[in-house]
């Protein structure tokens, strides 16, 4: 039978955030039981007790996992004179020098720790993939119109990764290469790595069905969620006041109970968020339906940025209280 290898990029200063990697892992497990699978970490802060939990999950189900605990995962020539530069989240770059840790596969699926496995996973990972290097699906809409500035034939969402290892190589990720999607697009790139994927890899991308990675960011318009392989909780089950559906709260709850964080409270949240998110989506689709997608990605940027500042006043409201 062929091994199914699956790769989590994690850092953990908290000692908490990995119980969401747990659900992951074990949604995976449960949903997956006639395959065979290896589990690869990759971590520079990944707690002793954590790592521990993470491997009586796995050995219950006779399955195999790997641990790469590094300080320096990422070559220190990209990260001292690139990635320093800008105000990245470093594990997210983890996933993209997976082979200089991983040696001797030939397919290798990525997926964030904010995804939810729901059903087998065998025929997506066996896919014909065309000799290209990733498969994945589309970003949303309107996030896909605003990067149209970067020139990609696909804008993929990068929390859930097919790689095609071979033709993954054939595309070194080297310093200068970086460098130019920086001169390039330095005032249109975000805060992680997803633009990069897309630039460098844009002739070597096949998008695949968005079932594979369906994002969990609205609080309705779900029609298809049932019959969902993979779930990306973009909209978070462990927060309260979350626009995430009930569905997929239940069923983080259901695997994080066979845990040791099963009683591990949420994280509050003033029900002004809850509302706030319903109204702001509910002009977001009216705006897209009624007009058209670039009115829509318009008031998308100015929602976002309201967003920002209503964030920093109620820190600041919370610091002056202290």
């Amino acid at each position: 039978m062929k091994v199914l290898n699956i790769l989590l990029c994690i850092d953990d200063f908290k000692w908490d955030y990995t119980r969401h990697c747990a659900v992951t892992i074990l949604s995976l497990l449960e949903t997956n039981k006639n395959n065979k699978i290896k589990f690869f970490i990759i971590s520079s802060c990944l707690p002793k007790e954590n790592i521990e939990e993470l491997k009586r999950i796995v050995k219950l189900y006779n399955q195999q996992i790997e641990f790469i605990i590094k300080n320096d995962i990422i070559p220190k020539e990209i990260k001292e004179s690139v990635i320093n530069r800008r105000n990245l989240t470093r594990w997210t770059w983890y996933r993209l020098f997976f082979p200089l840790y991983i040696k001797n596969i030939d397919r290798l699926l990525y997926m964030d720790c904010d995804v939810i496995i729901n059903k087998d996973i065998a025929n997506f990972y066996n896919m014909d993939m065309q000799w290209k290097a990733i498969v994945g699906y589309y970003d949303n809409e309107i996030i896909r119109y605003e990067k149209r500035i970067l020139g990609t034939n696909h804008y993929i969402n990068a929390g859930v990764l097919l790689f095609d290892v071979k033709s993954f190589l054939k595309t070194p990720l080297k310093k200068e290469k970086i460098e130019e999607v920086n001169d390039t697009y330095s005032q249109w790139l975000d805060d992680s790595d997803q633009d990069y994927i897309n630039i460098i890899f844009k002739n070597d991308i096949l998008v695949y069905n968005r079932k594979i990675n369906y994002l969990i960011e609205k609080p309705f318009f779900n029609p298809w969620i049932n019959n969902a392989t993979i779930y990306h909780c973009l909209a978070k089950p462990y927060i309260k006041y979350s626009c995430c559906p009930k569905r997929i709260e239940y069923l983080y709850y259901h695997y994080l109970h066979n845990t040791k964080w099963s009683d591990y409270p949420k994280i509050n949240r003033s029900i002004f968020w809850y509302f706030y998110d319903i109204i702001y989506w509910v002009i977001l689709e009216l705006v897209k339906k009624l007009f058209w997608i670039k009115i829509a990605a318009r008031f998308h940027l100015i929602g976002l940025t309201v967003t920002k500042k209503l964030l920093f006043l109620k820190n600041s409201i919370k610091q002056w209280k202290k």
